[in-house]
This record gives C-alpha cells, sequence and structure tokens, in this order.
C-alpha cells in the first residue's frame, strides 16, 4: 500500500477544503463535525492497515462509513430535532434521546430521494452492499473476526481495505468542500485525486 501518497493526497485535501461552512447553523456544524470524524476513523484505518492489523481496521472502516453517511445525511434529509438530538451535550438523558436515530440503511435511503445525490448514492451503496456485513462481522466478533484471528490477512486484503477507506475520505473532503458554500471547491477535490491512482480504489469500467 502507499502510505505516502495518501498522506500527501489527503494533506492536500485538507489544504483545499480549509474553510468554515458558510453558516453557523447547527446544521451546518454538525454535518461538518461529522465529516471531520469520519475522516479521523479514515486516519485509524491507514496507521492499522500500516500494521497489519486487519480486525482493528475493518471495525475502524465501518466506523468510517457510517459518519461519512450521517454527515451527508445530517446535511440533507435531517430534522431539527434530529439534528437538536445529535448535537447535544452527552449525558445519560441525550444517549437515551439517540436511540431513534435512522441507522446506515435508512439514511442512505432517505438520500436516495434526492436527485442531485444519485451520482453519490452509487458510491454509497456499492460499498454498502459489498462491504458492509464483513464489517459488521468484525465490530461484531463474528467469522470475519474470528478468521483473521486465527490467520494472517493477505496483503491484497489489507490494501484494498486501505484504499476504500482513502476512497471514503474522498468522499469526506467533498461533504466539506459543499459546506463551505464555495462552488468551484468539490470540482477541485476530485481534480487533485486524479494523479494518487496507487492509493484509491480502482475505476469501474463499465460494461
Amino acid at each position: 500500500m502507499d502510505a505516502a501518497r495518501a498522506e500527501e493526497l489527503l494533506n492536500h485535501l485538507a489544504d483545499i477544503v480549509d474553510l468554515p461552512p458558510y453558516d453557523e447553523s447547527d446544521r451546518l456544524l454538525l454535518s461538518h463535525t461529522l465529516a471531520v470524524t469520519s475522516l479521523h476513523f479514515a486516519a485509524s484505518v491507514r496507521t492499522l492497515c500500516r500494521e497489519d492489523m486487519m480486525l482493528g481496521a475493518g471495525a475502524a472502516l465501518r466506523s468510517q462509513f457510517e459518519a461519512l453517511v450521517r454527515s451527508i445525511w445530517t446535511y440533507y434529509r435531517a430534522t431539527d430535532l434530529q439534528i437538536e438530538k445529535l448535537s447535544s451535550l452527552l449525558s445519560i438523558e441525550s444517549q437515551q434521546s439517540n436511540k431513534n436515530i435512522p441507522q446506515v440503511a435508512e439514511m442512505i435511503g432517505e438520500l436516495g430521494k434526492l436527485s442531485q445525490l444519485q451520482n453519490l448514492l452509487v458510491s454509497l451503496k456499492e460499498f454498502k452492499d459489498s462491504s458492509w456485513q464483513p464489517l459488521n462481522s468484525f465490530v461484531h466478533a463474528g467469522i470475519h473476526a474470528v478468521h483473521w484471528t486465527r490467520w494472517a490477512a493477505p496483503p491484497r486484503l489489507l490494501d484494498q481495505t486501505f484504499r476504500s477507506s482513502n476512497g471514503l475520505a474522498v468522499l469526506a473532503f467533498q461533504n466539506l468542500a459543499i459546506l463551505t458554500g464555495h462552488p468551484t471547491l468539490q470540482c477541485e477535490v476530485i481534480a487533485a485525486c486524479a494523479s494518487f491512482s496507487s492509493c484509491l480504489p480502482a475505476y469501474r469500467v463499465s460494461a
């Protein structure tokens, strides 16, 4: 895995989107926070992959994806009450009130109702359809966790996990670009990725 190029890319993207949200509403601030949360998990995935720790990398990748989806859902689909619940200070009461916040499948379903997000939804659904079940297995100590505890994960699997995480990180940076309100930044994020194929998922060729 090309760790050096990944850090170079993600640092460059961080510089591109290094602007505050276009307003200080709770909706934008929460979406911004959750995108950063996703990037924190991405940093964990990269570290764990470099150390050949597949179990931790898989669990962190699941959390990275969920934080990314929640960040996008917060901006486009969350109700004011849901935003208030997620933004409240941590307490026993706030933990209880957050139990009814939608999970990944429901959030993706709600995002799918928006025509402007159809290209993004292709990436999110593809990742969920291919990866969600094994990643849940890592989190819940299922068969994938058992298998990769007994046997060392092959370099190919670690590289795939590494690349998938970097691809999700790019989506988080795209969302941060949108939150700035600067119309050209999202295109700048996409353009910046062109020469970093060594650390990103392979492009799929349509049949």
